[in-house]
């Protein structure tokens, strides 16, 4: 029998070891930034963009202000959406939706404002559809992003960092649910609660 394993990256990552990462991963991240929620689905708030801290946004007060009044014009994203669900070969749908949201906010954003901000904010948003990419992130996906980019040539990008993730996502949906199941009978309640979060947020915890 074939043992199940999580795909980061053209890596494959043993449920064992994926749990191990995760025990030791901060248990003061998850409950400042994932736990608390997404809120409105059409609004950010203060305290959201202060969540985003958590995961070192570095957002400063008047970038938080620029997000926050950026909100209230967007295109906001179905919330029941999720990235495995965004095939880049189909046109107007989820990935369009997506794209339209991340451009709202990355094409007008102030100096300072980079990938990695608007995507730690979007996935406090819709933490089913947007990963946080991170410096650490890119660098791990670029190969695999530059071979979706190719995939999807039509789009028109380099690297689709997006449609790298969400391969893995599907590659690994067996391997994922598993190590939910194993997260929520873990001895330690603090590891016990990570079986909240997204199947797309265990994948970038396990990335780490």
């Amino acid at each position: 029998m074939v043992e199940k394993a999580i795909t980061v990256a053209d890596r494959s990552i043993a449920i064992d070891a994926a749990l191990e990462r995760l025990e030791r991963y901060p248990s003061r991240t998850p409950t400042v930034y994932d736990y608390p929620g997404p809120g409105h689905p059409s609004e950010i708030s203060l305290d959201e963009i202060r969540r985003t801290r958590a995961v070192s946004s570095r957002i400063s007060t008047r970038e938080g202000e620029w997000f926050i009044l950026r909100a209230t014009t967007a295109p906001w994203t179905c919330t029941e959406a999720r990235l495995q669900e965004a095939d880049p070969g189909e046109s107007d749908g989820i990935y369009d939706a997506m794209e339209g949201l991340y451009q709202h906010f990355a094409a007008s954003a102030p100096r300072g404002v980079n990938i990695a901000k608007v995507s730690k904010v979007l996935h406090l948003k819709r933490p089913t559809q947007f990963p946080i990419l991170d410096s650490r992130l890119v660098r791990t996906y670029r190969d695999a992003a530059t071979r979706e980019a190719r995939t999807y040539k039509s789009r028109g990008y380099r690297m689709m960092y997006w449609a790298a993730i969400r391969h893995d996502l599907l590659q690994s949906s067996d391997a994922l649910s598993e190590l939910r199941h194993r997260l929520s009978h873990h001895r330690s309640p603090k590891v016990q609660a990570l079986h909240a979060v997204t199947e797309l947020r265990l994948l970038d915890m396990v990335t780490w």
